[in-house]
């Protein structure tokens, strides 16, 4: 074949990709919308799959979560865990999103944190406002309408004069909320085992400004004098575990004898 021939079946085959390339890429935009509106294409609550939530949170998490995010997408919008992940963070109930992958025809899979109620701060006149160990609101629909029993589980902080500066999902704003909170994140399921119900925070003056002091009281008002708390205190495990042992020296802090109450653990 001769080199101008070459040249021509090159030039002559280049057009025919090019053509069919290119009808292809119309043909692709005039049906594109069509095919991912498709039911098949489409991301609705059942096609995600999210950790196994605790009690707690509603039982129709998920579709709350797009409807309230307003979140309409395909599978194939590029953007989709982004999305995904900006929609759950919004969640009260949701600490962290860890991870969300996008698979076709399965959906998608999210992995949560989740937060975890660990007292309940008492208001006088106003009632109960679950919160976690940060000092974090959360949504109070729980402990009313769900399993309103579960609200004897958790200790609950007295005290408080202020309410939550914010929403649910925000810092409750109070230092002595959040120092209570914390506190009550570090006893944990401890508070149960020893019948701990109230957590009393307190301002106390120093020369510098102030500190928060917490007392503890049980079932039958057997009060421990926590002393100053601090989140990151080393002291904390140690005064923890100094509970335990007095409860299972007196079978319980009920039956500590009256002349060694209140317990003080402010100086161990």
């Amino acid at each position: 074949m001769k080199l101008n021939d070459r040249h021509k079946l090159f030039f002559g085959t280049t057009l025919v990709v090019l053509f069919l390339t290119g009808f292809g890429l119309t043909g692709w935009f005039f049906v594109k919308d069509q095919i991912v509106r498709r039911p098949e294409y489409q991301l609705s609550a059942d096609r995600i799959l999210i950790t196994v939530p605790p009690p707690w949170v509603p039982e129709h998490f998920v579709a709350e979560i797009l409807q309230s995010s307003g979140l309409d997408a395909t599978l194939f919008d590029a953007s989709l865990p982004q999305k995904l992940s900006q929609a759950f963070s919004a969640s009260p109930w949701v600490e962290e999103v860890r991870q969300v992958q996008t698979r076709y025809p399965s959906g998608a899979e999210v992995q949560l944190v989740y937060r975890v109620p660990a007292a309940l701060v008492e208001i006088a006149s106003q009632g109960l406002y679950p919160v976690d160990r940060n000092g974090i609101l959360l949504p109070t629909d729980y402990f009313i309408r769900v399993a309103p029993e579960q609200k004897e589980n958790y200790p609950r902080i007295v005290g408080i004069r202020s309410m939550p500066l914010g929403v649910v999902g925000t810092l409750w704003g109070d230092p002595l909320v959040h120092a209570a909170a914390q506190l009550a994140g570090l006893l944990g399921d401890v508070s149960r085992q020893l019948g701990l119900v109230k957590i009393i925070p307190s301002h106390e003056a120093t020369p510098t400004g102030h500190r928060i002091l917490c007392r503890l009281q049980t079932n039958s008002e057997t009060e421990i004098l926590w002393g100053r708390f601090e989140p990151d205190d080393p002291k904390n495990s140690i005064k923890k575990k100094r509970l335990l042992e007095i409860a299972e020296l007196y079978h319980s802090l009920d039956n500590v004898p009256a002349h060694f109450q209140p317990i003080d653990l402010s100086k161990d």
